[in-house]
């Protein structure tokens, strides 16, 4: 059984974010860079949404995680303190340094890097291409499930600009705005900033601080030379995140003996206010050079470094006990040369990759001043500290052709070879004996992967409206290390794991015509060598939890997209998106002697959904009345691979809608999120001293959007 996942893709993004109906029945050219060159959709044999600016700011969506809930199939789960990307019920890791995670955000061709980048903001953003299934043969190491590319908008030869601001419930204040300007004949430079302001929605007691709140600035900048056969695009950005988001809300006291002492909904009792803090930011060099008739030359040089700072309150009560210091920082390079050949009948694209990360992490747990009060014998200061350096470095050569060997016939090979080193310098851990934590001094450790990700699909035009196609892929999720909190024994039994990869095999249609676009794809995933923790039987009576490669996981549904425009100025999208995601085998996964084989996967809904309705009243010259309303849905999931109700994850539709009143050179407009104030569980985590702890999701936001542009 094929089921569907269906997202549209809005019109193509002007020089300012604001949406205009088109004057007749035809849907715009949807063009993407999915296989590292230009591409109409339609052309493409693989499972894309795409959403450009126009569409993000319809629903409001200002970052990443925003934008991925519009998309079926595919969402960024907030797991306690980390943001990782999930692809058709895949998706995890990124918990420590040592584990990366299973999907890839991407900016402008460049790896945006480990879990604390990959929460873009979304500002000055042309568009994003949502890619499902094993993306390893141009994408590379970690996108074992899929990848996301955000395209940012590149500089005109025209003076102009538009600025935006924001007011909304709970004090939101968001003021954006972008100026682009020419230099001379061949260089033109644009430049953007942002800065977001909310108060947020849940209330700490004991210090009358608001938690998850908004407070984020972000800029972006671009400049293009072209000179002749050759053009240059440097390219800047930065993000510094500072909210006081909080792991989540308590349902139970500290050791999960009994209820929290504050049990209300958006209340919490914590004597230390949680925080997050996170500077994002990198930059890139891209030269293009045409070297011929059907020939070019790319080369994509970039850096990215992110430094992350979490707090919180360990013991969930008012008293001093416990509060937990995360910091981890990341810096890494990039360079890709790559060679692109267009003809007629074979295009196709050879490079090499070269990838240098470097990481760092110390990581805290700090007795408070009142810990006396428990009978552990502890003193209030440092009770337990995880510090390491992870090194990796990374050379791959890749390659991707597409040959139309007959009229309607096209064959398309890829692959990509990669060498991984990866180097753990200077692991050291301790803890109190209380938390049943060992000592760990210096500990070095070394590992080299490599692996060999092919793709190979048959894409037949069956009409000039029709392409069908037939796809298999493997991709390749990079070994590591658990450099966390472990006891004696976890050390003992080897913190390191191994590589995991993946098969997948896809089908699909893709049919376009004046006023309906329509994409249908049915998929099968096996991942083997699965990472995740283990309960391992140690002898002599001892069990320990490991992460291990301790499983094989499957996926198996499929993804459907409709757009369609059935009358002027009115347009359709609907669709739905199906992932059966489930343990294939899974040894000891729930205690020694508990296999959770045919269990679902953790953050894994089986159904998710979006549609979005949009119509423009023409009131005069150059000035509509634009009206949207979106829905998206996400079935009920689990936390954890034990799929226990305590673990539960909440069902939700959600509803959208704006009001726009739109000129030559003017917008105003009305909105709202979560229309109907739905309340969910969006998360459950049960954290260091076994704390029941929730996630809600945002109750309703509205607002006023006022955006002026200079064209």
């Amino acid at each position: 059984m094929i089921l569907v996942s269906v997202f549209a893709a809005a019109a193509v993004a002007g020089s300012a974010p604001t949406a205009v109906a088109e004057a007749d029945d035809a849907l715009d050219t949807i063009v993407v860079t999915a296989q590292k060159r230009e591409q109409n959709l339609h052309d493409v044999p693989l499972s894309i949404d795409v959403i450009d600016a126009a569409a993000l700011d319809r629903s409001h969506a200002r970052d990443l995680r925003d934008a991925a809930a519009l998309v079926p199939n595919v969402s960024i789960q907030r797991q306690g303190a980390i943001d990782t990307v999930f692809v058709r019920g895949i998706g995890g890791g990124g918990r420590n340094i040592g584990f990366t995670t299973r999907a890839g955000v991407y900016v402008d061709g460049v790896y945006a890097g480990q879990f604390a980048s990959v929460n873009q903001d979304a500002l000055d953003v042309a568009r994003i291409e949502f890619l499902r299934g094993p993306q390893g043969h141009l994408f590379g190491r970690n996108t074992d499930s899929g990848a996301i590319s955000i395209v940012t908008q590149a500089p005109e030869h025209v003076f102009g600009g538009w600025a935006q601001t924001s007011y909304g419930n709970k004090d939101l204040f968001e003021l954006r705005g972008t100026l682009n300007a020419p230099l001379s004949d061949q260089v033109a430079i644009r430049v953007s900033g942002s800065h977001r302001e909310r108060d947020g929605f849940t209330l700490n007691v004991p210090t009358g601080t608001d938690l998850d709140n908004i407070n984020r600035d972000s800029a972006r900048g671009r400049m293009r030379a072209a000179f002749g056969d050759v053009t240059l695009d440097l390219a800047a950005d930065y993000s510094h995140d500072r909210t006081n988001k909080a792991i989540g809300e308590a349902l139970t006291d500290t050791f999960n003996t009994g209820p929290s002492p504050l049990p209300g909904a958006f209340d919490t009792p914590y004597n230390v206010d949680p925080l997050q803090r996170i500077r994002t930011g990198g930059g890139s060099a891209t030269l293009g050079w045409r070297l011929g008739e059907g020939l070019s030359l790319t080369s994509i040089t970039g850096y990215r470094g992110t430094s992350w700072h979490r707090r919180n309150d360990l013991d969930y009560v008012p008293l001093d006990l416990a509060t937990m210091d995360y910091r981890d920082r990341f810096a890494q390079t990039s360079q890709e040369v790559r060679l692109n050949l267009t003809s007629d009948r074979l295009n196709g694209v050879a490079g090499i990759y070269v990838f240098d990360e470097n990481t760092r992490t110390d990581r805290r747990v700090i007795a408070g001043s009142q810990v006396g009060l428990l009978p552990f014998g502890l003193t209030p200061g440092l009770s337990a500290q995880v510090l390491a350096h992870v090194k990796t470095r990374s050379y791959a050569a890749f390659g991707a052709a597409d040959w139309r060997f007959a009229d309607a016939l096209t064959l398309n090979l890829g692959g990509r070879f990669t060498h991984d080193r990866l180097r753990l310098d200077d692991y050291s851990s301790f803890g109190s004996p209380v938390f049943g934590l060992g000592r760990i001094d210096g500990f070095d450790d070394a590992q080299s992967n490599d692996s060999f990700d092919p793709s190979v699909a048959l894409s037949w035009a069956a009409t000039p409206d029709l392409n069908l196609y037939a796809r298999y892929a493997r991709g390749y999720k990079s070994g590591g290390w658990n450099v966390d909190f472990l006891s004696a024994a976890q050390f003992a039994d080897r913190i390191r794991f191994s590589p995991e990869r993946v098969n997948s095999g896809e089908a699909g249609l893709k049919f376009e015509r004046q006023g309906v676009r329509l994409s249908l794809a049915g998929y099968y995933m096996m991942i083997g060598d699965y990472q995740i923790d283990q309960f391992v039987d140690l002898g002599a009576g001892q069990t320990s939890i490991q992460l291990r490669n301790a499983a094989k996981a499957r996926s198996w549904g499929g993804e459907v997209s409709l757009e369609a425009r059935p009358a002027e100025r009115l347009n359709l999208s609907l669709g739905l998106g199906y992932a059966h995601a489930t343990f294939d085998r899974f040894p000891d996964g729930g205690g020694p002697g508990i296999d959770l084989d045919g269990n679902r996967l953790p953050y894994a809904p089986r159904l998710t959904a979006s549609g979005e309705a949009r119509y423009s009243v023409p009131l005069g010259p150059d000035l509509n009345l634009d009206l949207s309303g979106d829905w998206t849905y996400r079935s009920a999931s689990f936390s954890g691979p034990e799929n226990l109700d305590r673990q539960r994850i909440d069902a939700r539709h959600l509803l959208g809608a704006r009001v726009a009143l739109s000129g030559g050179r003017f917008e105003v407009a009305g909105w709202v999120r979560n229309l109907l104030n739905e309340r969910y569980i969006d998360n459950r985590i049960f954290d260091f001293f076994q704390t029941a702890v929730v996630e809600r999701g945002e109750p309703r936001t509205y607002g006023l959007t006022v955006t002026l542009r200079s064209r």
